[in-house]
């Protein structure tokens, strides 16, 4: 597997960052801890603990949406041992799942396992953890290609017991209409 080189970024004892231009395809990008038997990612039409919309999850992985249909976008990931403010004036969109692992090291992988990033060490031993991720540029970027990255993401990873989706703040169109079907029910 081809691992692009992250930058870890020294933080305090509290903090660690990873920032990569990192590829994503079909306009998505995933996390999943070091179980080898892991079930399939919860991408749209498979079952998934918890939905924000622009991220779902199931236990021991999590599906991640951007704008950019192929290409690369700007991604930093930052393992936290305290839940940090979220970013509201840097980022349009920011929601939160939990996720519990099972095995670490996670990574996050771009779709088909082409690139992977191992992440550092999570800050806790604890099974269930706290996703926020933060979006910005989604509209700018949606559905084109380009290897320049034009929309960002900011995920922070803490330990945190299992609570229910958070939508805090949802500003692009794009996530907008993802956050919009949670509440719609299919036909049936």
């Amino acid at each position: 597997m081809n691992r692009p080189a992250g930058t870890v970024v020294p933080g305090d004892a509290e903090n660690t960052f990873i920032r990569a231009e990192f590829p994503v395809n079909y306009a998505q990008f995933y996390l999943h801890d070091g179980n080898p038997y892991r079930p399939e990612t919860p991408a749209p039409g498979v079952p998934a603990d918890s939905d924000a919309g622009i991220l779902r999850t199931a236990r021991g992985g999590a599906f991640l949406v951007t704008g950019l249909a192929v290409g690369n976008v700007n991604l930093t990931v930052s393992l936290h041992h305290h839940e940090p403010e979220p970013l509201l004036r840097e980022y349009e969109d920011v929601v939160e799942a939990s996720l519990r692992i099972d095995i670490p090291p996670l990574h996050v992988d771009s779709w088909g396992d082409h690139k992977s990033i191992e992440l550092p060490p999570l800050p806790s031993e604890t099974d269930w953890y706290r996703l926020r991720y933060h979006a910005r540029d989604m509209d700018r970027a949606r559905d084109l290609r380009s290897k320049e990255p034009i929309d960002s993401f900011h995920l922070q990873i803490w330990p945190a017991p299992h609570r229910d989706v958070d939508i805090l703040q949802v500003v692009s169109e794009h996530a907008r209409y993802r956050v919009s079907r949670l509440n719609r029910q299919e036909p049936g």
